[in-house]
């Protein structure tokens, strides 16, 4: 059985964002279901900065598990991995996906990254494996993920033999129904 590509994802400014200027930071449109469907067709890795559990002692309530548990997201839990990577490593998070021992095929959505974590990327010639998402706003994840699909040549009927729907991943059908002439 051929191994599926790995999707590393962060969370901060990847699916939680400001969507809208000057509010708090909120959920992406659609993030729930298309995080499931993305576990189905991608081995899919938390790369963030967030813990995955819950420090002892801390009681913060800021972790991984926490968040998708409370936003229904229990499959999700069970399917994503979590990288513990080096928070000091001098290529910052490149540092964990250029790893030897690291998966081969791989993509990472991820905000804006460092300087670092480029110039490591560019080393090693896996610039091109690294989307980036617009960190504010409501449709920078759902660009990346489109482009994801493009890069790794996925389409409707690969959304579809994943349990989801086309249109989760289509802005136009995500966009509120103007409703205010009824």
């Amino acid at each position: 059985m051929q191994r599926k590509t790995t999707l590393y994802i962060d969370i901060d400014d990847t699916i939680i964002a400001q969507v809208l200027a000057g509010s708090g930071f909120d959920l992406r449109p659609c993030i729930m279901s298309q995080l499931t469907v993305l576990g189905r067709m991608y081995d899919c890795c938390w790369l963030t900065s967030w813990p995955y559990i819950e420090p002892v002692g801390r009681g913060t309530g800021a972790a991984v598990a926490t968040l998708v548990r409370n936003l229904y997201g229990a499959s999700i839990n069970e399917t994503f991995r979590y990288a513990d990577w080096d928070h000091d490593h001098p290529d910052g998070k490149a540092g964990f996906v250029l790893n030897e021992g690291a998966p081969e095929d791989w993509y990472w959505l991820e905000d804006p990254i460092l300087k670092g974590e480029e110039d490591a990327l560019v080393a090693a010639g896996k610039l091109d494996r690294y989307i980036p998402v617009e960190p504010t706003g409501p449709w920078g994840f759902l660009d990346a993920v489109n482009e994801l699909f493009r890069r790794t040549g996925k389409t409707d009927a690969d959304i579809r033999k994943a349990g989801g729907r086309p249109e989760w991943f289509d802005r136009a059908a995500l966009l509120p129904v103007d409703d205010s002439d009824r």
